[in-house]
């Protein structure tokens, strides 16, 4: 047993609960025009995730309908994946909530770990979980996702498919054409998948009811995939009023971006990527990710490319609180390189040639591109045509 997932149900709905204290008894739907996330209450008089938010205050008429706030999820959630990052070799974020550990190698009992993982959880950041170990990922998401929270469950290997067997093939990631031909055939339990031979079942599914196939016979060989962290500088800038006009928020924003450029851990290196951050008056939040064509090492560049940005997406809101985040740190600018440069055979035989042209010709008929601004999103203006002088 090498896989732990670590299952946070209703993830968003406790954030909700955490950021306002008025939400602690009552029913939540979170949702546009589908319901992305709903309480324990609300499962209970019948929604579910994905169902047209109408239909769900219909089933639900008291409950406190918020719009989702995902930049704000995804930072509680990268907080907690911080976390349990330093207390695995490995890694992997699954959706919004669930994570899977790598136990390879940790000279610790499973369950045990899992139990202390679980209370450390809960008493830094307020969330219970639940765990999930088994030998692969989709059983131990399984068990996790049928384990009340604040519990961890081990499945043995020699016991995966006896565990699975009796559980709804809801659990398996298939479609909702393949769930409704499964529910024709009578088939309603992962067992009752695992009891039919592949060959009819995958000449009835294709590759797709293979995998399901295997799934529910517990054989799962898909691996963890790491995640990657990547090295970030991040400002931030409380607003001693909100802010309405968009000079305003521009000027703090231009700050922001020359401070974190300014600081000692960055000074001297290139960033990928710039991410602006609000807090917006009366709740929830905007986020706006700024990559640049190029790796840049000057705030002017940056600053450029990250105004140009905001005045085609400003802020719907009066913003509370501004961020800046400078993502993709490094100590290289990932220019790709010209075909001619480090070939220095290649290029003393141009320069030979435009010697030759222009005693020939009275000038060399030859010209080559140089930059000239290369944040401008207008491509005219980032390179121009001059004559090659050797």
């Amino acid at each position: 047993m090498d896989i732990a997932c670590v299952h946070i149900p209703r993830f968003a709905v406790e954030v909700e609960r955490q950021r306002r204290n008025d939400l602690a008894s009552r029913l939540i739907l979170i949702g546009e025009a589908t319901v992305f996330d709903c309480s324990l209450g609300a499962e209970a008089s019948g929604v579910q995730r994905g169902m047209r938010l109408s239909e769900a205050i219909g089933l639900c008429h008291r409950a406190v309908v918020l719009p989702p706030d995902l930049p704000h999820y995804q930072r509680r959630f990268d907080d907690v994946l911080d976390f349990l990052g330093a207390h695995s070799p490995a890694l992997e974020a699954g959706g919004l909530g669930t994570a899977y550990l790598s136990l390879d190698g940790l000279s610790v009992e499973p369950e045990p770990f899992a139990e202390g993982l679980i209370a450390s959880l809960h008493q830094r950041y307020g969330f219970m979980a639940a765990m999930g170990i088994a030998g692969g990922k989709f059983t131990a998401s399984v068990a996790a996702q049928t384990t009340r929270p604040g519990l961890a469950k081990a499945v043995p290997s020699s016991g995966e498919a006896a565990f699975l067997a009796p559980l709804p093939v809801d659990h398996l990631p298939a479609n909702e054409p393949m769930r409704w031909r499964l529910g024709l055939l009578g088939l309603h339990t992962l067992g009752d998948v695992a009891r039919l031979p592949l060959g009819p079942f995958q000449a009835q599914f294709g590759p797709e009811g293979k995998h399901c196939w295997e799934l529910a016979q517990g054989i799962d060989s898909e691996p963890l995939v790491p995640r990657v962290k990547e090295e970030t500088i991040v400002r931030r800038l409380p607003l001693p009023a909100a802010a309405v006009s968009l000079e305003t928020i521009l000027v703090a924003v231009e700050r922001l971006i020359y401070s974190a450029y300014g600081g000692p851990d960055q000074r001297g290196r290139w960033v990928r990527k710039a991410v602006v951050r609000a807090a917006l008056d009366g709740g929830g939040s905007w986020e706006l990710a700024v990559p640049f064509r190029e790796a840049l090492a000057d705030p002017r560049d940056a600053w450029f490319a990250v105004k140009n940005a905001i005045a085609r997406r400003p802020p719907e809101r009066p913003v509370e609180e501004l961020e800046v985040e400078l993502v993709g740190l490094s100590g290289e600018s990932g220019k790709q390189a010209s075909m001619l440069e480090g070939k220095g055979k290649l290029w003393r035989q141009v320069e030979e040639a435009a010697r030759q042209l222009r005693a020939q010709q009275g000038r060399a008929p030859i010209g080559r591109v140089v930059e000239v601004e290369p944040w401008s999103r207008i491509p005219e203006r980032r390179a121009a045509f001059i004559e090659f002088d050797p």
